[in-house]
Protein backbone atom coordinates (compact mmCIF):
# COMPACT_ATOMS: atom_id res chain seq x y z
CA UNK A 1 0.00 0.00 0.00
CA UNK A 2 2.76 2.42 0.89
CA UNK A 3 4.60 1.62 -2.37
CA UNK A 4 1.43 2.37 -4.34
CA UNK A 5 1.04 5.67 -2.50
CA UNK A 6 4.60 6.67 -3.35
CA UNK A 7 4.02 5.87 -7.02
CA UNK A 8 1.02 8.21 -7.21
CA UNK A 9 2.68 11.07 -5.32
CA UNK A 10 4.44 14.03 -6.90
CA UNK A 11 8.23 14.18 -6.69
CA UNK A 12 8.21 16.80 -3.88
CA UNK A 13 5.82 14.69 -1.81
CA UNK A 14 7.97 11.57 -2.26
CA UNK A 15 11.13 13.44 -1.27
CA UNK A 16 9.64 14.91 1.88
CA UNK A 17 7.84 11.71 2.88
CA UNK A 18 11.16 9.89 2.74
CA UNK A 19 13.00 12.70 4.51
CA UNK A 20 10.64 12.77 7.50
CA UNK A 21 10.11 9.01 7.60
CA UNK A 22 13.85 8.51 8.09
CA UNK A 23 13.76 10.91 11.06
CA UNK A 24 10.53 9.63 12.60
CA UNK A 25 12.10 8.16 15.74
CA UNK A 26 14.41 11.09 16.49
CA UNK A 27 13.80 13.68 19.19
CA UNK A 28 13.14 17.11 17.70
CA UNK A 29 13.26 20.58 19.24
CA UNK A 30 11.78 23.99 18.36
CA UNK A 31 13.60 26.20 15.87
CA UNK A 32 15.42 29.04 17.62
CA UNK A 33 13.79 31.91 15.74
CA UNK A 34 10.34 30.52 16.56
CA UNK A 35 11.11 30.50 20.29
CA UNK A 36 12.51 34.01 20.07
CA UNK A 37 9.58 35.31 18.00
CA UNK A 38 6.93 33.99 20.37
CA UNK A 39 8.71 34.46 23.71
CA UNK A 40 11.58 36.91 23.30
CA UNK A 41 11.90 40.54 24.39
CA UNK A 42 13.53 42.87 21.86
CA UNK A 43 13.49 46.59 21.00
CA UNK A 44 11.18 46.03 18.02
CA UNK A 45 9.28 43.02 19.36
CA UNK A 46 7.89 42.68 22.87
CA UNK A 47 6.29 39.55 24.39
CA UNK A 48 2.51 39.61 24.53
CA UNK A 49 1.44 36.49 26.48
CA UNK A 50 -2.25 37.43 26.25
CA UNK A 51 -2.10 36.86 22.47
CA UNK A 52 -1.85 33.08 22.85
CA UNK A 53 -4.23 31.30 25.29
CA UNK A 54 -7.33 29.98 23.55
CA UNK A 55 -6.26 31.23 20.10
CA UNK A 56 -6.05 29.21 16.91
CA UNK A 57 -2.66 28.86 15.26
CA UNK A 58 -1.69 27.25 11.95
CA UNK A 59 1.79 25.79 11.58
CA UNK A 60 2.08 25.95 7.80
CA UNK A 61 4.55 23.39 6.48
CA UNK A 62 5.07 21.93 9.95
CA UNK A 63 7.44 19.16 8.82
CA UNK A 64 8.33 16.92 11.76
CA UNK A 65 6.19 19.02 14.13
CA UNK A 66 9.11 20.34 16.14
CA UNK A 67 7.46 23.72 16.84
CA UNK A 68 4.04 22.35 17.79
CA UNK A 69 4.72 21.47 21.47
CA UNK A 70 5.75 25.09 22.05
CA UNK A 71 2.54 26.34 20.42
CA UNK A 72 0.48 23.90 22.50
CA UNK A 73 2.27 24.95 25.69
CA UNK A 74 1.32 28.55 24.96
CA UNK A 75 -2.31 27.47 25.29
CA UNK A 76 -3.24 27.61 21.63
CA UNK A 77 -5.41 25.31 19.51
CA UNK A 78 -2.83 23.96 17.07
CA UNK A 79 -3.43 23.06 13.44
CA UNK A 80 -0.93 22.07 10.78
CA UNK A 81 -0.77 21.83 7.00
CA UNK A 82 1.66 19.66 5.04
CA UNK A 83 1.96 18.41 1.46
CA UNK A 84 1.08 14.74 2.08
CA UNK A 85 -1.17 12.59 4.23
CA UNK A 86 1.80 10.53 5.38
CA UNK A 87 3.50 13.59 6.86
CA UNK A 88 0.24 14.72 8.47
CA UNK A 89 -0.39 11.30 10.00
CA UNK A 90 3.18 11.08 11.31
CA UNK A 91 2.89 14.54 12.85
CA UNK A 92 -0.33 13.73 14.65
CA UNK A 93 1.14 10.46 15.92
CA UNK A 94 4.32 12.14 17.18
CA UNK A 95 2.40 14.88 19.00
CA UNK A 96 -0.08 12.39 20.48
CA UNK A 97 2.83 10.39 21.93
CA UNK A 98 3.95 13.58 23.67
CA UNK A 99 0.47 14.18 25.05
CA UNK A 100 -0.66 16.86 22.59
CA UNK A 101 -3.67 16.88 20.32
CA UNK A 102 -3.28 18.70 17.01
CA UNK A 103 -5.19 18.68 13.73
CA UNK A 104 -3.23 18.21 10.50
CA UNK A 105 -4.55 18.58 6.96
CA UNK A 106 -3.07 18.15 3.50
CA UNK A 107 -2.62 21.40 1.62
CA UNK A 108 -0.21 23.79 -0.06
CA UNK A 109 1.01 27.32 0.53
CA UNK A 110 -1.38 28.52 -2.14
CA UNK A 111 -4.26 26.22 -1.14
CA UNK A 112 -4.80 26.10 2.62
CA UNK A 113 -7.75 23.81 3.50
CA UNK A 114 -9.41 26.11 6.04
CA UNK A 115 -12.20 28.64 5.86
CA UNK A 116 -11.75 32.40 5.69
CA UNK A 117 -10.60 34.24 8.84
CA UNK A 118 -10.07 31.04 10.80
CA UNK A 119 -6.71 31.68 12.48
CA UNK A 120 -5.45 34.17 15.06
CA UNK A 121 -1.84 33.20 14.38
CA UNK A 122 0.01 31.67 11.46
CA UNK A 123 3.56 30.36 11.67
CA UNK A 124 5.55 29.47 8.55
CA UNK A 125 8.95 28.21 9.66
CA UNK A 126 11.14 27.89 6.55
CA UNK A 127 8.00 27.16 4.54
CA UNK A 128 5.88 29.92 2.97
CA UNK A 129 8.44 30.90 0.32
CA UNK A 130 8.04 27.60 -1.58
CA UNK A 131 6.03 28.25 -4.74
CA UNK A 132 4.20 25.60 -6.76
CA UNK A 133 4.44 25.59 -10.57
CA UNK A 134 2.38 28.38 -12.08
CA UNK A 135 2.19 30.34 -8.82
CA UNK A 136 4.19 33.10 -7.14
CA UNK A 137 4.91 34.23 -3.61
CA UNK A 138 2.08 36.73 -4.01
CA UNK A 139 -0.36 33.82 -4.37
CA UNK A 140 0.95 32.35 -1.11
CA UNK A 141 0.60 35.67 0.71
CA UNK A 142 -2.95 36.10 -0.54
CA UNK A 143 -3.95 32.64 0.64
CA UNK A 144 -2.31 33.12 4.03
CA UNK A 145 -4.15 36.42 4.44
CA UNK A 146 -7.43 34.75 3.51
CA UNK A 147 -7.36 32.30 6.42
CA UNK A 148 -6.27 34.87 9.01
CA UNK A 149 -8.44 37.09 11.17
CA UNK A 150 -7.92 40.86 10.93
CA UNK A 151 -5.23 41.76 13.45
CA UNK A 152 -3.92 38.18 13.48
CA UNK A 153 -0.16 37.68 13.72
CA UNK A 154 1.87 36.14 10.90
CA UNK A 155 5.37 34.93 11.78
CA UNK A 156 7.66 33.56 9.08
CA UNK A 157 11.16 33.18 7.73
CA UNK A 158 12.42 33.72 4.19
CA UNK A 159 15.82 33.32 2.51
CA UNK A 160 18.24 36.18 2.19
CA UNK A 161 19.57 36.21 -1.36
CA UNK A 162 23.06 35.16 -0.23
CA UNK A 163 21.95 32.11 1.78
CA UNK A 164 23.51 28.74 0.99
CA UNK A 165 20.30 27.39 -0.55
CA UNK A 166 20.52 29.98 -3.33
CA UNK A 167 23.93 28.80 -4.56
CA UNK A 168 23.74 28.07 -8.31
CA UNK A 169 19.94 28.60 -8.28
CA UNK A 170 18.24 29.66 -11.50
CA UNK A 171 16.61 33.10 -11.42
CA UNK A 172 13.14 32.71 -12.95
CA UNK A 173 12.13 36.33 -12.34
CA UNK A 174 10.55 38.40 -9.60
CA UNK A 175 12.92 37.08 -6.97
CA UNK A 176 11.84 33.47 -7.59
CA UNK A 177 14.75 31.02 -7.71
CA UNK A 178 14.82 27.39 -8.86
CA UNK A 179 16.98 25.45 -6.40
CA UNK A 180 19.82 23.45 -7.94
CA UNK A 181 22.39 22.75 -5.23
CA UNK A 182 20.63 21.62 -2.05
CA UNK A 183 23.26 19.89 0.13
CA UNK A 184 20.49 17.80 1.71
CA UNK A 185 19.28 16.55 -1.68
CA UNK A 186 15.60 17.31 -1.00
CA UNK A 187 14.80 20.70 -2.51
CA UNK A 188 16.44 20.64 -5.92
CA UNK A 189 13.93 21.76 -8.54
CA UNK A 190 11.78 23.67 -6.05
CA UNK A 191 10.93 27.28 -6.74
CA UNK A 192 11.67 29.59 -3.78
CA UNK A 193 11.15 33.31 -3.26
CA UNK A 194 14.22 35.16 -1.96
CA UNK A 195 14.53 38.72 -0.75
CA UNK A 196 17.45 41.09 -1.17
CA UNK A 197 16.21 43.82 1.18
CA UNK A 198 13.76 44.44 4.00
CA UNK A 199 11.98 46.91 1.73
CA UNK A 200 11.21 44.08 -0.71
CA UNK A 201 9.56 42.13 2.10
CA UNK A 202 7.38 45.05 3.11
CA UNK A 203 6.30 45.57 -0.50
CA UNK A 204 5.46 41.88 -0.91
CA UNK A 205 3.24 41.91 2.20
CA UNK A 206 1.47 45.20 1.47
CA UNK A 207 -1.45 45.92 1.53
CA UNK A 208 -2.61 42.68 3.20
CA UNK A 209 -0.34 42.97 6.24
CA UNK A 210 0.70 45.86 8.46
CA UNK A 211 3.05 46.60 11.38
CA UNK A 212 5.83 44.62 9.71
CA UNK A 213 8.79 43.96 12.01
CA UNK A 214 11.82 42.45 10.31
CA UNK A 215 14.86 40.79 11.81
CA UNK A 216 17.51 38.53 10.35
CA UNK A 217 19.83 35.69 11.27
CA UNK A 218 23.11 34.83 9.62
CA UNK A 219 24.60 31.56 10.79
CA UNK A 220 27.54 29.54 9.52
CA UNK A 221 26.66 26.01 10.60
CA UNK A 222 30.11 24.54 9.87
CA UNK A 223 29.81 25.12 6.14
CA UNK A 224 26.04 25.59 5.85
CA UNK A 225 25.80 29.37 5.54
CA UNK A 226 22.19 29.91 6.53
CA UNK A 227 20.92 33.46 6.09
CA UNK A 228 17.25 34.22 6.70
CA UNK A 229 14.90 37.10 7.25
CA UNK A 230 12.57 36.72 10.22
CA UNK A 231 9.30 38.59 9.97
CA UNK A 232 6.41 39.27 12.37
CA UNK A 233 3.44 41.22 11.01
CA UNK A 234 -0.31 41.63 11.44
CA UNK A 235 -3.19 40.92 9.10
CA UNK A 236 -4.64 44.24 7.95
Amino acid sequence: MHELTLQTQSAPERKYDSFYRERASAHVYPVEFVVRSFLGTYPRLKPEPSLYPGKRVLDLGFGDGRNMPLLCNLGMEVHGVEISKAICDAGQKRLAALGYRIEARVGRNNAIPYEDRFFDHLLACHACYYCDPGTTFADNVGEIARVMKPGGRFTFSAPIATSYIMASAEDTGGGHMRIANDPYGVRNGYLMKKFDTAEEIEAALSPLFRNVRIGSARNDWWGIDEQVWIVVCERA
